[in-house]
């Protein structure tokens, strides 16, 4: 008898402490909530006109994100109390006691970040982000004093103190009652459930993918995405910025790591004469683009592509009768533009690529965190900005990704758009998990220009397309063209099925951009429009490559590019050789702009040099850095590992050629320099990271 009343007091321990984890869950989500319709009530700018279902899927999600929040907070606590249900019944009795503090703790943290959130939010017009670690980063005291002159400190500190109070009597209310006892049965059956539901709510979404920071873009409106995060939820994401994009204090810890003791050794490396300084190695990295008489004349619309997971080894299977790979773009890059076979992604993933692209950076995450609240004089957009184009970013995914709208508009950008601004647009459009087809966000795109042009106006827009992602989705009305995943044979790394699907989505995003192609031709632009497009990173899951002798194919993206005849001239595409994203930007540079200062990036595809080779940020080897050129390939510049050339395939080599021991040289000093670059300029602005 004394067992089952010992077995019977611990569940009643257990079940009166997760009757007050469920009670304090739902006071702390319904606290956030009114958190949340104070901030609309307040801070809204007065110009605000957004459809009511937007502000209501703003406050849907962000009741989502706080109930996901106040799991993960809470819920372990539980957990543990399951854990303890065999010991002793003074442990988990124990435990309950212990309860009570760390439920206090939590809601004053909850509360106190949900206030800073509400005077953050009407100081730097958004939610909390990384600038506010720059209170230890920066003078503290000076910081403090100026929170306790222009803040009603002691006010709040009793409101946190009210608030906290409130909520744990509403969570300990009753709690001395007698409660119905529960059977064994009924009581393991109660634990089940109650945990499955806060791991669900932890988790944020019942389906494959949780809930995540890419989900808060609702809207087109900057003021309806920022009332989705809570005050725990932006700090938490502000943390994650912090952690991701920490950079090392001393500019020329990159330079060393390549083996280089300062910028004017790796200036010498390269050949250049009379840097005997770090500023005259900084202004030797600004170019000026040649005399371009078109583009004085008319300045060209610019349009860049970076097409998802768009590899270029697939492309050595298509076939238009059996297995079609490109639809519509067959025509643009087998004659009408120019195709570049020998193409390296400057990054492996989305995110990696797109800041190399834009920014020429070899440390990234760049733009997420404290150092991306300035504008980097590597920017590939600043030039266009400088000129006076309306500069876009539109993605047929969320603006919200990567803190894209926020991050990318510092970076010279006037506006990032996303789905939300898409179905706006066209509130027929359809999409999967990551967004919306891609050929929406290509009819978007095709409306910006000819609009730009209606308008007399220059537009450089730079679109990124989510489709050719897992889980591999097309729409209902698309019919494919003809597929053979069996064309891949050995090659093929998935199930018949998956491959199968990844072939129907990389036609797909083909075929939208090339009908984007198809309509701007019809629509008379294309005699002055450039147009360049490139995959993110290499098709993922569909081919295999196991070892450095795939290296080229491992990063293997194409890069297709149009340049008008009347901005082209009489240069030759040098599609044979080896190059990579850098050579993106400064080939729509030598073509677009007149005499215009840009950064010293990479080279001009239309223009003949010596040894080229396509130099990326990637890791191989164990270390930062790829290059491949035709003498070979070198990886890790760090510590370098050689290869040579054999039989189209790529060997490791122990005594490299004096060719690719002085490209690698060069490329070690070119990737150190602009370490150095991004890393100086980052460090300079620490001081005050003010957007």
């Amino acid at each position: 008898m004394q067992n089952d009343s010992t077995t019977r007091m611990r569940w009643q321990h257990w079940c009166e402490m997760n009757r007050q984890v469920w009670r304090l869950g739902l006071i702390g989500v319904v606290t956030l909530a009114l958190m949340r319709l104070a901030l609309w009530q307040l801070e809204a700018p007065p110009s605000l006109d957004v459809p009511t279902g937007e502000l209501a899927n703003a406050f849907w999600l962000g009741m989502r994100f706080d109930a996901k929040t106040m799991a993960t907070l809470l819920g372990p606590w539980l957990l543990v109390a399951t854990a303890l249900l065999p010991l002793p019944r003074i442990v988990i009795a124990t435990w309950l006691r212990l309860w009570l503090v760390w439920a206090i703790a939590i809601m004053v943290l909850v509360n106190l970040l949900a206030l800073i959130n509400h005077f953050y939010f009407s100081f730097y017009q958004g939610p909390i982000n990384s600038l506010i670690f720059g209170l230890f980063e920066d003078d503290t005291r000076a910081v403090l004093q100026t929170v306790w002159s222009d803040y009603p400190v002691l006010p709040l500190l009793v409101v946190l103190i009210g608030m906290t109070g409130t909520q744990i009597v509403l969570m300990r209310r009753g709690h001395r009652r007698q409660r119905r006892r529960l059977g064994w049965r009924r009581a393991g059956i109660l634990a089940v459930v109650s945990l499955v539901a806060l791991i669900g709510l932890g988790r944020g979404s019942l389906g494959e993918f949780p809930l995540r920071e890419m989900h808060m873009a609702v809207s087109s409106s900057a003021f309806i995405n920022d009332l989705v995060p809570s005050g725990p939820q932006a700090f938490y994401l502000a943390w994650g910025e912090r952690e991701a994009s920490q950079i090392d204090d001393d500019p020329l810890s990159g330079l060393e790591r390549y083996g280089f003791a300062t910028p004017m050794e790796a200036a010498e490396a390269l050949g250049w004469s009379g840097v005997d300084t770090p500023q005259a190695v900084a202004a030797h990295m600004v170019e000026k683009t040649p005399a371009v008489p078109a583009a004085k004349r008319r300045p060209p619309h610019v349009v860049v592509s970076l097409m998802e997971s768009w590899g270029r080894p697939p492309l050595g299977f298509d076939d238009p009768e059996n297995n079609d790979l490109l639809g519509r773009l067959r025509p643009w890059l087998e004659r009408k533009a120019d195709y570049f076979p020998h193409a390296l992604s400057s990054g492996n993933g989305t995110h990696p690529s797109l800041e190399g692209l834009l920014f020429d950076t070899p440390i990234t995450p760049l733009t997420q965190g404290r150092y991306g609240y300035r504008q980097y004089s590597t920017s590939a957009v600043a030039p266009y900005e400088r000129e006076g184009y309306r500069t876009v970013f539109l993605t047929s995914g969320s603006a919200h990704w990567r803190d894209l709208d926020e991050a990318l508009k510092r970076q010279g950008f006037d506006e990032v758009l996303g789905e939300s601004a898409i179905k706006e647009r066209f509130p027929e459009a359809k999409g999967s998990t990551w967004g919306l087809f891609d050929e929406w966000m290509f009819r978007y795109g095709e409306v910006l220009l000819k609009e730009a042009d209606a308008k007399d106006e220059k537009l450089l827009l730079v679109m990124l397309s989510i489709t050719n992602h897992p889980p591999y989705e097309i729409p209902e009305d698309y019919a494919p063209g003809p597929l053979d995943v069996s064309r891949l044979g050995d090659a093929l790394a998935s199930s018949p099925e998956l491959g199968a699907s990844i072939l129907e989505t990389y036609q797909y995003a083909n075929d939208s951009m090339g009908g984007f192609l198809d309509d701007l031709e019809t629509a008379g632009l294309m005699d002055h429009t450039l147009f360049a497009a490139s995959g993110d990173h290499n098709t993922r899951s569909l081919m295999s490559y196991p070892d450095a002798q795939d290296l080229f194919d491992q990063f293997g993206v194409p890069i297709l590019m149009w340049i008008p005849p009347t901005y082209r001239k009489d240069d030759e595409a040098q599609s044979d050789d080896w190059t990579s994203h850098r050579d993106i930007f400064p080939t729509l540079w030598a073509h677009s702009l007149s005499q215009v200062q840009v950064p010293w990036v990479g080279r001009d595809l239309y223009q003949p040099v010596s040894s080229p080779a396509a130099l990326t940020f990637n890791d191989q080897d164990g270390g930062e850095g790829v290059m491949v050129s035709r003498a070979g390939a070198v990886t890790n510049f760090a510590d370098p590992t050689y290869y040579r050339w054999s039989e189209a395939l790529l060997h490791a080599e122990t005594t490299p050629s004096v060719e690719l021991r002085e490209q690698a040289r060069r490329a070690r000093a070119r990737i150190g320099l602009e370490d150095w670059r991004i890393r100086r300029e980052a460090l300079a602005d620490r001081e005050s990271p003010a957007p």
